[in-house]
């Protein structure tokens, strides 16, 4: 098996099209048909299954991929402790933008020392960075608590901290002034909130920030799915949103005051890895899990 062939057969895999793949790669698919039919022919079995237009791994296909990965990890990790000092690094990090708002200054402030070292955001919901991280296609995936359920056992996770969502007002708003809200009052005034996970993109209507509190009717006025968008409405004092922590400090919001009824929970974050990673990358994970 050649390595070269290796990775392009894990672009292959990635965009189940030698044409797409051929665009990545910036060859053409009669070359990328050719180093797959090499790779097939080492192996002596075949890698994929063609559904109309498009490649399909079958079950070789899936038995090789994490194998592949692992083997194309292990070649630009030897070559990077050949070069050591010598060869700049980019480090692929997919997550979504709303877990990026915080955690990309952690992995920059970590980083920040290596000079070879270049961080890349990816903005990918998490079901697509797990499959990007899964591919090969990326480093490392910044994801919550529910994705780590079932990983595949050559993925590691490492706690990154938590999130804990509240509700948000800006200094304007009529409830600034309260010492205290009941569920009533709270009742009266409207939302905005998104009718798309931030986390994992699903279209889940309202509720899909992470509302909690079924029991309180909230008032969704307006329907935003860009954040930046959905500040300005806060900021302004129309409306209340149920916001991390980190973006209600960082906006200079006001969280809700006190009540009787807890309307905040809160949601581990991890950053995902292969185990089978570069060592650079297993330094900067086990550097990350000390901090």
């Amino acid at each position: 098996m050649e390595i070269a062939d290796l990775h392009k057969f894990l672009v292959i895999a990635q965009q189940q099209s030698l044409q797409k793949a051929a665009q990545i790669l910036d060859t053409s698919p009669s070359a990328l048909s050719k180093s797959l039919k090499r790779l097939e022919s080492s192996l002596q079995v075949k890698l994929f299954d063609r559904i109309g237009k498009s490649l399909r791994l079958n079950e070789h296909g899936v038995m090789l991929q994490p194998r592949a990965v692992a083997l194309t990890n292990l070649a630009e990790d030897t070559k990077t402790q050949l070069k050591r000092g010598s060869s700049a690094i980019t480090c692929m990090v997919a997550a979504s933008s709303i877990l990026q708002f915080k955690w990309a200054s952690v992995l920059a402030r970590q980083t920040s020392v290596h000079e070879h070292i270049t961080l890349v955001f990816d903005t990918q919901y998490e079901p697509n960075a797990l499959h990007k991280l899964l591919a090969g296609e990326v480093d490392l995936a910044i994801v919550t608590g529910e994705v780590i359920n079932n990983l595949p056992t050559d993925i590691h996770n490492t706690k990154l901290g938590e999130l804990t969502m509240q509700i948000a007002m800006g200094n304007s708003h009529p409830l600034r002034k309260q010492k205290s809200t009941s569920l009533t009052q709270l009742a009266k005034y409207p939302f905005a909130a998104p009718n798309t996970s931030p986390f994992c993109g699903e279209q889940r209507g309202i509720g899909c920030d992470g509302w909690l509190s079924p029991k309180i009717d909230r008032k969704v006025k307006w329907v935003v799915n860009d954040y930046a968008v959905l500040g300005q409405l806060v900021k302004s004092g129309l409306a209340l949103a149920y916001l991390p922590d980190y973006i209600v400090r960082e906006w200079q919001l006001f969280e809700l005051p006190k009540h009787s009824e807890n309307l905040e929970y809160t949601e581990q974050v991890y950053l995902l890895s292969h185990k089978s990673a570069p060592t650079w990358l297993n330094e900067l994970v086990r550097d990350l899990s000390i901090g």
